[in-house]
């Protein structure tokens, strides 16, 4: 007797798929459910944190980068773009018109010195750009000033006679101012000992210049001897050469004539060139 076919079919149904495994025999091994993700994927989360964390570094640098040219570096680009009006300083002196120009934020740049016969030396006589225009601060103010009139060079005077110092400073359009005599062993008498100012200085046309003129050597001081009794004639001439001046008068007396009765000043006394004694001789 033949045995009743078997039928056979397809499963059906999803429980009927997770069924069929078991009933296909111990040869066959069921697939891994969940098969490992990839490597990318595993990678994914770290890769994300450190972009979050340099698009986070980079705003806080932006941020601070914003404030300091806000707060710091714009007031001072602000600063130096604001305008001013350009003070006058013609006809100050150097420091005062630094002042002013510092008032303003600008600063004073002298460029020259020129001579000027009407603006006193030291004082500014232009500038640049003029007074009144518009600048911004920290501008440097471009200024000429004034060396006073034109100047010329006093003569080297020491040695020559005050007469010549005259003429030498008539010839360099000068003048002579005060004069003033001193002893001076080393320097001739009339001589020039020195100038004020002193030669080869630069001033201003018409300027006076004091000389210092020689009396010659210091005189030496003696004491005057009693002259009683000597020879009139002989005792002047002793202290005319001495640089004394003498005068004779006529006395009487026991002595002799032509000797000496007395003397004024009288013996003793000190007595320098330039002093005067009078001798009084028997006639």
């Amino acid at each position: 007797m033949r045995e009743p076919l078997t039928e056979t079919r397809e499963p059906q149904d999803a429980e009927e798929l997770a069924e069929l495994p078991s009933a296909m025999g111990p040869d066959l091994e069921p697939s891994d459910p969940d098969p490992p993700a990839p490597h990318s994927e595993r990678r994914r989360g770290f890769r994300f944190n450190f972009i979050t964390g340099t698009l986070a570094l980079a705003a806080v640098a932006l941020l601070g980068g914003f404030l300091i040219v806000n707060l710091i570096l714009m007031p001072s680009f602000v600063g130096q773009g604001a305008e001013v009006h350009v003070p006058e300083v013609i006809g100050l002196s150097e420091r005062e018109a630094e002042k002013v120009l510092a008032s303003e934020d600008l600063k004073l740049s002298k460029i020259s010195e020129q001579w000027s016969p009407d603006v006193p030396r030291g004082f500014i006589t232009e500038q640049d750009p003029p007074a009144g225009g518009l600048v911004k601060r920290g501008r440097r103010i471009s200024v000429i000033v004034s060396l006073g009139a034109q100047g010329t060079s006093v003569p080297v005077l020491e040695g020559v006679t005050a007469r010549q110092a005259t003429m030498l400073l008539e010839n360099a359009g000068l003048k002579l101012g005060h004069t003033a005599r001193a002893y001076a062993d080393d320097v001739g008498k009339d001589l020039v000992i020195a100038s004020d100012p002193p030669g080869e200085t630069m001033v201003e046309q018409d300027a006076s210049v004091d000389l210092l003129v020689s009396l010659g050597a210091v005189p030496r001081s003696f004491v005057l001897p009693d002259l009683s009794g000597h020879d009139g004639s002989a005792a002047a001439r002793g202290l005319r050469d001495q640089g004394i001046a003498v005068a004779i008068r006529e006395s009487r007396g026991a002595e002799k004539s032509g000797d000496v009765n007395s003397q004024s000043p009288p013996p003793g006394r000190r007595v320098a060139p330039r002093d005067s004694v009078i001798l009084f001789v028997q006639p």
